[in-house]
């Protein structure tokens, strides 16, 4: 591997790309994945990540962007209606004449557009952006609105929270900048994006996707051998899928999963929940000590029935070698971390996800549950004529009501997110192999009263 210098970057590696695209029938602003990247050049994706973080502050991505990769070349934009063009035209124009957006922003409104189409084809919208812009009727007027809709939830499904921030912005501002040149007498996406929160604290991780949590979970069920050496393919498979069942449905931190008892603090039955002993800043109203199960209860409760059944010690992920009897914070995340790598999946600057990138897809949907009870705690006030919702919820909801009510709007946020089967099947061999004796032990002790 040569060394790598800023010659590399801004002449080498778009010279060697280009040459690599032209023999795979790819078009010369293709923006190549980091996979792709270090299979047909002499460079790891991960060196050439840090040395651009290096010499420029900027992600490999966003250096690749600035050589006019992911870029639309020649206004060649992925629609064929003439108008539709012309305006996307005059958009880009006038981004860069009298807003003065850089050659990367113009490059982000790009894909996102390019984005926008992607979700038209996906989901069969058959409509064009500047059409839905415009509309005679109140029909047509929610019409376009319902379109826009399915634009924001198709992104909002396969990109990042920190790119869902600008995406939906950039093709809002479309219809902003287009309006005194087309007749447009609606912002669609305005209107739409009333309906969603993606605010997020620069300091939280970036959470997984979506369409990431879902690569994962089918790359589990495809392995055909244990990416971690040592270990039988249907156990560590089993143990992978408990971790981010469990992750999914109730958030918990790294260190958490390593405490957790999963007989004692595990709960099923019509309230499935889990009890957290101690959490970080619970006094500080940022976490619940009983937190509903959103997703996989079943899943979970399966498993208990299998810790008893192979005497495991109670444990979610076990380990006879730890002084906690549980594998480490360290081991999980190198687990997920090799899975991440199988599956292609990487956050956007690159790295692989970690536990808490999964926590924060948790922590994503769970805000808009409770957000969602919230404002329906504070129409039953108003209804109530009390002073405010904290008096509603203190004196006419208990904590089991809350985490029900809870559990049941997080339905509508959570279970799309992963298609669980409800026994694994390593765990029904053995459920059923118990089954199996324990009939016949009945049937002997009958037997003896003969």
């Amino acid at each position: 591997m040569g060394r790598i210098d800023r010659k590399t970057l801004e002449e080498q590696l778009p010279a060697i790309l280009r040459e690599q695209f032209n023999k795979d029938g790819l078009p010369r602003d293709h923006l190549p994945s980091w996979n792709y990247i270090t299979a047909n050049t002499r460079f790891s994706a991960e060196g050439l990540n840090i040395k651009c973080q290096k010499f420029y502050d900027q992600t490999l991505h966003e250096h690749l962007r600035e050589q006019g990769f992911g870029a639309l070349a020649n206004d060649d934009w992925p629609t064929e209606d003439e108008e539709t063009i012309a305006s996307l035209n005059y958009y880009k124009k006038s981004l860069k004449e009298n807003r003065g957006f850089e050659k990367t922003t113009i490059n982000g409104v790009e894909s996102a557009i390019n984005k926008a189409y992607e979700a038209i084809n996906e989901e069969d919208l058959d409509i064009e952006l500047l059409d839905i812009g415009s509309y005679d009727l109140d029909s047509e007027r929610v019409e376009n609105i319902q379109n826009a809709k399915s634009i924001i939830n198709y992104m909002d499904e396969q990109l990042a929270d920190g790119t869902m921030n600008n995406y939906p912005h950039y093709i809002s501002l479309y219809y902003d900048v287009i309006k005194n040149n087309w007749p447009v007498n609606i912002n669609p996406i305005e209107n739409a994006l009333d309906e969603y929160d993606w605010s997020r604290s620069q300091s939280d991780p970036e959470p997984l996707t979506k369409a990431q949590l879902r690569d994962l979970w089918n790359t589990l069920d495809a392995l055909d051998e244990c990416p971690v050496e040592g270990y039988e393919l249907n156990q560590w498979r089993l143990w992978m899928k408990m971790l981010i069942v469990f992750i999914v449905s109730v958030g918990p931190r790294s260190n958490e999963i390593e405490k957790i008892d999963v007989k004692d603090q595990l709960h099923f039955g019509d309230d499935p929940h889990v009890h957290f002993e101690e959490r970080k800043n619970l006094n500080k109203g940022q976490g619940r000590e009983k937190v509903p199960m959103m997703i996989g209860s079943k899943f979970l409760e399966s498993y208990i029935d299998y810790i008893e059944i192979v005497g495991g010690n109670d444990k979610l992920i076990p380990s006879s070698e730890s002084a906690s009897g549980s594998r480490t914070q360290q081991t999980l995340n190198n687990w997920l971390q090799r899975l991440c790598k199988k599956a292609g999946v990487r956050l956007e600057n690159g790295d692989f996800p970690t536990i808490q990138n999964v926590r924060q897809l948790w922590q994503t949907h769970y805000k808009k549950a409770v957000h969602e009870n919230w404002e329906q705690v504070e129409i039953v006030a108003a209804e109530a004529g009390t002073k405010n919702s904290k008096v509603v919820e203190r004196n006419y909801l208990d904590d089991q009501v809350v985490r029900k009510h809870i559990r049941e709007l997080g339905r509508k946020y959570f279970d799309d997110l992963l298609d669980i089967d409800e026994v694994p099947q390593l765990v029904q061999n053995k459920l059923d192999q118990n089954e199996y004796i324990g009939r016949q032990s009945r049937f002997a002790d009958y037997a003896d009263d003969i």
